[in-house]
């Protein structure tokens, strides 16, 4: 039997909450040796994604449905932390509440971790809204602090979906399976980030302390996308600025940073220009500053933790 705690955080996603919980459940009746539990960990939304989660639990008793209500926004990160924490089953299935299943991904998710049980992540295809554009195969990094979605945008066909099974640097986490023993190692999503590059801070470390990361094509899910994000302005751009120095003065030993300083500089560049452009002109200096402060304060806090 294999137990997979399933863990969705949410923040007023009952637009989208629906569709992924149905998908779970036709998936895993399709895999009879499946255990489950699935953890909704709430953002103190203001929509009725409580009552959506309640009502199709109650209908579907197989999710083992379990609603903890956060009080403010804690973010992606946190949020998925304390799903961690309740959680009883060694793998974690991480999936945004914006995701639907294909009716066979849970089958050949637990064929390939039963064949292959030496990787400590699983990641599986994802796809777009209509399934006609691979959104990612998994996640390619680069120092200079970058980091790409193998075959973002690419057309879904047969071959290029099937070409790249195997070993990969490390995963988005979109909709990802990790061995808990693994996060356990190398500590669980960074709170301090919020939102956005979490998953790339934790694929670095995970990959860093050697734990492999496992692509699987035949399994596949579609992804609406920034569903949430999508509605809170300027967020994607502002945390994926400032949380690419996070990761980097956290993760990166002073020689890395000096060797690969030249593409750091360049990737902050286009991370500043996207800010830039997405937020209001007259905003913009505050939240320059404000983002600025934050780093500084990142920085010597980590600092002062390596010097004690």
């Amino acid at each position: 039997m294999t137990k997979i705690s399933i863990i969705i955080p949410n923040y007023n996603g009952a637009s989208w909450l629906s569709d992924c919980l149905k998908s779970i459940v036709a998936s895993a009746q399709n895999c009879p040796k499946l255990l489950i539990e699935t953890i909704l960990v709430d953002n103190n939304s203001s929509d009725n994604s409580r009552e959506i989660f309640h009502k199709i639990g109650q209908k579907h008793p197989l999710l083992h449905p379990h609603f903890l209500k956060l009080d403010q926004n804690f973010g992606f990160a946190a949020a998925v932390n304390q799903g961690i924490e309740i959680s009883k089953h060694p793998l974690l299935f991480v999936l945004n509440n914006d995701i639907r299943l294909s009716s066979n991904w849970f089958n050949h998710l637990v064929d390939s971790m039963n064949k292959y049980p030496d990787f400590s992540v699983y990641y599986a295809l994802v796809l777009n809204k209509k399934g006609t554009k691979i959104e990612s195969s998994g996640l390619k990094y680069f120092m200079s602090g970058k980091c790409l979605n193998l075959n973002n945008n690419q057309n879904n066909t047969y071959k290029k979906r099937l070409a790249g099974f195997g070993p990969i640097w490390g995963a988005p986490a979109s909709a990802v399976i990790y061995k808990k023993s693994a996060l356990k190692q190398v500590g669980l999503f960074d709170p301090r980030f919020f939102a956005y590059i979490e998953d790339v801070d934790l694929a670095y470390r995970l990959a860093k302390s050697n734990h492999k990361t496992l692509y699987i094509p035949t399994s596949y899910s579609y992804h609406l996308g920034g569903a949430t994000s999508s509605k809170m302005g300027n967020l994607r751009a502002k945390m994926t600025y400032r949380n690419w120095h996070y990761l980097i003065l956290k993760n990166y030993s002073p020689n890395d940073i000096i060797q690969n300083l030249p593409g750091i500089f360049l990737e902050r560049l286009r991370n500043l220009k996207y800010f830039f452009q997405s937020t209001p002109k007259l905003s913009f200096p505050f939240e320059f500053i404000r983002v600025h402060f934050q780093i500084c304060r990142f920085f010597f806090t980590n600092l002062l933790k390596s010097t004690l």
